[in-house]
């Protein structure tokens, strides 16, 4: 019986320990003064112009904006952190199941030689939806994912939530 809980102690601390180390970190989120929303039709290997976005894409992306900015997280043309959605393509796989991630990249240097920089995911959700139409639930589904970097990015930049917090009491005001 001792054989027994200690073999369950082992295997629960481990598992923890493995489950913390591929947890996103949210300490990779302080001080971050805002990000440039990128979004990506389903890893598809060229970009299109915005032009040529199907609606599914620009409803996320004015979705995402709405909620970054309502936030107080300011979405900026350029910079290097660049906040990635993905969103599936319309042709589903044989499982009608669908993809979705929301990824920070951000540029680090490395330890060993700062001078060599190059772009690293900081923060990554991925979510899954299994339905045979998908538009309104990739659309919150990707809300959702959303959300999850907003509040992990609020839980260490706190300053930022009280500052949302005074513009849009400001905007009511007037």
């Amino acid at each position: 019986m001792k054989r027994i809980v200690l073999a369950l102690i082992f295997l629960l601390a481990t598992s923890s320990a493995a489950s913390a180390q591929f947890a996103p970190r949210t300490e990779n989120l302080r001080g971050l003064k805002g990000v440039r929303l990128m979004l990506m039709l389903g890893h598809y290997p060229h970009r299109l112009d915005e032009a040529q976005w199907p609606e599914l894409l620009k409803m996320v992306q004015a979705d995402a904006i709405a909620k970054l900015q309502a936030a107080g997280i300011p979405v900026e043309k350029s910079g290097d952190a660049r906040l990635v959605i993905v969103v599936p393509m319309d042709e589903p796989n044989s499982s009608m199941s669908y993809e979705t991630e929301v990824e920070l990249l951000q540029r680090v240097r490395l330890w060993r030689d700062p001078s060599i920089e190059t772009d690293a995911v900081t923060w990554s959700r991925e979510g899954i939806v299994h339905v045979p139409r998908p538009r309104d639930a990739i659309r919150q589904q990707i809300a959702g994912l959303i959300d999850v970097f907003i509040q992990d990015y609020l839980s260490v930049n706190p300053k930022q939530s009280a500052n949302s917090t005074k513009q849009k009491s400001r905007f009511v005001a007037k």
